[in-house]
């Protein structure tokens, strides 16, 4: 875990596990907990389970996942088995769903280079892994998350290879330790008051939600180096931000740290092109740079990529909706992930570090009244279906956003140069 274990670290380690339960999940007595993680987070999960039970917790379901044991199975496994090897991750997301759980997550991965090695060596049988896995969790996700029946988070826990890629030029020990200060410092975890800390950044977030909602837009137009984009917005599309609230009112915070203010575009009204201005993965494994995205009635129709090309374009074929937006959001130059100005390569941070983009599923919490509407009726909001979603960070300090549509109001910038436009930077939101 730490290549000093002083007591330092591990006051900040036990709040940490405490914020994702209190802040994260918002724990009650008597509810179970279903805990995801990799081996490599054995002592971090162990400190989020008692966190949990000190919480109240009835239960705390634990399944760690060996990411080396993932890819001896995509090497060497039959094919019919990679196909079905996420039955058991998807019948206890679904036991999690049935009870109510609340469900946290922990990523980080032990070996980054361990399944992207594979994608490049065993470009088919990963690409089958990869469907499979992009399909595991559909049912929790149309109605755990897009229908808010369960509180749930995902955190991040560093490990040595994954701050290896982050630090490449620190020692072992010292990279490791920089990036769980890291961690710490986007998560409040190093603060004294890190509950009124957060609690605030929860307000600010909430507050640029309702002047975002109060301007009515139907149109954003994003300008910036190799990037003219215009993205169409359906009548019911509401913003998001900050702590999120369950069917039965429990209010919880999906992603911690999170900085974003995010909606759900009409996915036939995208047109233009958009540069990312980060390098990014997608969940099969593959890094993605220089990548140039051109959109025509809302579909991505071609692209150009300095690195990555063959295997993203393999990632927006697994169906008809990866090539259609499902997010966008919002993020300024106020977030101290983008204030750090590293590449994380984890999409955790990095969508939190600036304005980003997301081909793919579309969150229907992002339309009014979205949970209860039908797919039917969701279908006619523009609102995207695909079993996959991939963040693509477009944000800079060259990048201005405009609401140029607004029924309430003139055209509006949002983000001018990377910061946020009066009334949106006021902290005191």
């Amino acid at each position: 875990m730490s290549p000093t274990h002083n007591p330092d670290f591990e006051s900040r380690l036990d709040r940490y596990a405490e914020i994702l339960v209190r802040h994260g999940v918002d724990l009650r007595a008597g509810q179970e907990v279903f805990l995801h993680a990799e081996v490599a987070h054995r002592e971090l999960a162990l400190r989020v389970a008692e966190a949990a039970y000190d919480a109240g917790a009835g239960h705390v379901d634990l399944r760690f996942v060996d990411p080396r044991a993932i890819a001896q199975m995509i090497r060497r496994s039959q094919l019919e088995r990679l196909e079905t090897q996420h039955t058991e991750e998807t019948a206890w997301l679904n036991r999690a769903l049935v009870s109510r759980a609340a469900l946290i997550s922990l990523r980080g991965e032990e070996e980054p280079r361990l399944l992207p090695a594979l994608a490049e060596s065993h470009p088919e049988r990963h690409a089958v892994y990869s469907r499979a896995a992009s399909l595991k969790g559909k049912t929790f996700s149309n109605h755990g998350i897009n229908r808010s029946l369960c509180p749930w988070v995902v955190a991040a826990g560093a490990t040595p290879g994954w701050a290896a890629r982050v630090f490449p030029d620190l020692e072992g020990d010292t990279a490791l330790d920089r990036l769980w200060r890291c961690i710490f410092r986007f998560t409040a975890a190093d603060r004294d008051d890190s509950v009124d800390y957060l609690a605030a950044k929860d307000r600010r977030l909430h507050g640029r939600r309702a002047r975002l909602d109060a301007l009515g837009i139907r149109e954003l137009h994003v300008r910036g180096p190799g990037t003219d984009l215009r993205v169409g917005l359906s009548e019911k599309a509401r913003w998001l931000g900050g702590s999120k609230v369950t069917a039965d009112g429990r209010s919880f915070n999906a992603n911690v740290p999170s900085e974003e203010n995010f909606t759900t575009p009409d996915r036939r009204r995208t047109r233009g092109s958009l540069a990312a201005t980060m390098p990014f993965r997608t969940k099969s494994g593959v890094l993605v740079e220089d990548l140039v995205m051109h959109f025509e009635a809302g579909r991505m129709t071609h692209f150009e990529a300095g690195r990555g090309a063959d295997g993203f374009g393999r990632w927006v074929d697994t169906d008809e909706g990866a090539r259609y937006l499902g997010e966008f959001a919002l993020v300024g130059n106020d977030s101290p992930i983008a204030e750090s100005g590293l590449f994380f390569e984890h999409t955790l941070f990095d969508e939190n570090a600036w304005a980003h983009a997301a081909l793919g599923q579309a969150y229907s919490s992002g339309l009014r009244g979205g949970e209860g509407l039908s797919q039917a009726e969701l279908d006619a909001c523009g609102a995207n279906q695909s079993a996959i979603h991939t963040d693509i960070m477009f944000g800079s300090p060259e990048v201005t956003i405009t609401a140029t549509e607004c029924s309430h109001g003139s055209a509006t910038v949002l983000i001018e140069r990377g910061e946020w436009a009066e009334p949106f930077r006021d902290p005191s939101l």
